[in-house]
């Protein structure tokens, strides 16, 4: 009987540690997660930047995109005050298939870029 008891106890023993380890490994899965969420970094498709957010929304609702404050972003060098249409973040893959769309709705200047924008859509 204290054999079967032992038996017990260390199965409760390891399955506590299980249970412990698996949420560790949730909890670092989801704050992973978030932190992409949040930062919105990786590619997107790019179809203009304005000047007027208004025009920003107009081009958006041509192409089915959506608008982010440049201000808010990771480009320093791409000036302030603008509104980027642009769909994203997604695989590179995804974002070329985008410009292309984009292109073919007549925005021939669309390209694609790796970056992030820390604000949230707007």
């Amino acid at each position: 009987m204290a054999g079967s008891l032992r038996n017990v106890i260390q199965e409760s023993i390891m399955t506590g540690k299980m249970l412990a380890c698996a949420m560790v490994f949730a909890m670092g899965l989801t704050a992973t997660a978030t932190t992409a969420e949040a930062s919105g970094c990786g590619w997107y498709a790019i179809g203009g930047a304005f000047k007027s957010r208004n025009s920003a929304y107009n081009q958006a609702g041509n192409l089915d995109a959506s608008v982010y404050d440049l201000d808010d972003s990771d480009s320093p060098n791409a000036g302030k005050g603008f509104y980027v249409v642009a769909l994203g973040p997604v695989r590179k893959s995804q974002a070329n298939r985008y410009r292309q769309e984009f292109r073919q709705n007549g925005v021939s200047s669309a390209y694609v870029k790796k970056m992030c924008f820390y604000g949230p859509r707007l």
